[in-house]
């Protein structure tokens, strides 16, 4: 075990105030009175949030990030050592009145990995509350399983809106969330457009059920009158689009999470009486499961993979805008 060969210290790569640096940090020890865990981790997935906490837009300082696969290292309880596990990212109280009506991840005094008050995943190891992981099946393999939370967030569109299957869907955005939400409605069987301006990216998407456009070639005017649009494309200008191509009565599920301010003129959601409604986070065990019984084709989304002393040029790569999934290996 790693406390008994007496290791003290991991790499982990830390943001503190704008900046980024490898460090070595003292190894973290499970709290046994919240049930916690000790995860080495295998993967872990660089994200669009990791640049708003670096930025500052996320007032976060300590380890960075939230995607990962990894493997328990120790369990104070039992039963889990040796097993390959992912995590829910978000870590309520369970005491405050959000939490007593049963909205965990808007809890009062939430914890969230790499982003609020907890330590993320670019490092050596973590630890997790055990009621936070979930054990990965055998049929599923690291790079797949490294996708998880951002497959989770994307499963939950349809069980938070109960959309009909057939409601055919379109998603504003090519970039990481957009694909990867693209991959998971069509994998529970949904009828898929995507709409993008990168021609490159939307050629991942060559799967039966799913139709891919480029922006310019699918003007707003002659597509006025779809039912379910999602906006994920983490621009400050895709509500306006999307407002654009919803029908009457019909849905905008918004998932970009932007920082930045724009002025916009809603008017069109009240005369056409849209619903505009938000999406984040999703529970792990259905993305597992919609894993397991299905090829979402993600490893096509990794663009490299780099170890963790090579984190600085990991971001670098995925900062860059042909760039899709990179993956750290501590």
């Amino acid at each position: 075990m790693l406390f008994s060969r007496g290791v003290t210290k991991i790499k982990a790569l830390i943001v503190d105030k704008g900046t980024v640096e490898l460090r070595d940090t003292p190894v973290p020890r499970p709290d046994p009175d919240r049930d916690e865990i000790l995860i080495r981790v295998k993967k872990a997935g660089i994200c669009s949030t990791d640049f708003e906490v670096i930025e500052g837009m996320i007032n976060f300082s300590g380890v960075l990030g939230h995607e990962f696969v990894g493997v328990v290292e120790n369990d104070p309880s039992g039963g889990l050592e040796g097993k390959r596990v992912v995590g829910e990212i978000n870590i309520p109280c369970w005491e405050c009145s959000r939490c007593q009506k049963n909205q965990y991840k808007h809890c009062l005094n939430i914890e969230t990995l790499g982003m609020r008050r907890r330590d993320g995943v670019f490092a050596e190891f973590l630890t997790l509350p055990r009621s936070n992981v979930h054990l990965v099946p055998k049929s599923i393999t690291d790079n797949e399983a490294v996708f998880t939370e951002p497959l989770a967030a994307a499963v939950e569109i349809a069980e938070q809106y109960h959309l009909k299957p057939s409601e055919p869907i379109t998603i504003i955005g090519d970039g990481r969330l957009g694909l990867v939400t693209a991959r998971a409605l069509w994998g529970m069987g949904y009828s898929i457009e995507v709409i993008g301006r990168h021609q490159d990216k939307l050629a991942t998407l060559d799967l039966p059920g799913i139709t891919a456009h480029l922006e310019a070639d699918f003007p707003a005017e002659k597509h006025t009158d779809l039912p379910v649009v999602i906006e994920a494309s983490g621009s400050t200008s895709g509500l306006e689009k999307a407002l654009q191509l919803t029908a009457p009565r019909g849905k905008i599920i918004y998932k970009t999470t932007t920082a930045q301010s724009h002025e916009i003129n809603l008017a069109d959601l009240a005369i056409d009486e849209i619903q505009l409604l938000g999406s984040r986070c999703g529970p792990f065990a259905p993305a597992l499961n919609l894993l397991a019984r299905n090829d979402l084709h993600l490893e096509e989304l990794i663009t490299a993979e780099y170890s963790l002393d090579e984190a600085k040029l990991a971001l670098k790569k995925a900062a860059q805008k042909s760039s899709l999934k990179v993956i750290l290996k501590p």
